[in-house]
C-alpha cells in the first residue's frame, strides 16, 4: 500500500535525519517507524486495565499507602480537575 502525506520541511528535514542516523533510506525508516508505532498500538489494545493500572497500584504500594488513602488522593484529583474544568468554561455551576 501507498499513502501520501504532507509534512513540513522542518518535519521533513528531521526525518531524513533520522533515517540517515539509522542508515535507512526515507521509505524504509518511515515504514520501520509506522511498523513499530502499529506494534505498540495493538499490545497497548489487548490489554487489560488491571495491566495497565498496575505499575500505579505498585507505586502506591511501595509507598505504603493504604486503600483509603488512595481513595482520598484520587478524590482529590477528581475535585482539582473538575474545578480545573469549571474554571476554563468560566462557570461555577453544573455539570461538573
Amino acid at each position: 500500500m501507498s499513502i501520501s502525506i504532507t509534512l513540513t520541511p522542518a518535519e521533513e528535514r528531521k526525518l531524513a535525519e533520522l533515517a540517515r542516523a539509522r542508515g535507512k533510506d526515507l521509505a524504509g525508516h518511515v515504514h520501520d517507524v509506522v511498523s513499530a508505532y502499529l506494534k505498540v498500538a495493538d499490545e497497548q489494545g489487548t490489554r487489560s486495565f488491571e495491566e495497565i493500572l498496575a505499575p500505579i497500584w505498585e507505586e502506591w504500594g511501595n509507598r505504603g499507602m493504604t486503600d483509603s488513602e488512595v481513595d482520598d488522593l484520587l478524590e482529590q484529583e477528581l475535585q482539582e480537575a473538575r474545578s480545573e474544568r469549571r474554571a476554563a468554561k468560566g462557570t461555577d455551576g453544573w455539570p461538573w
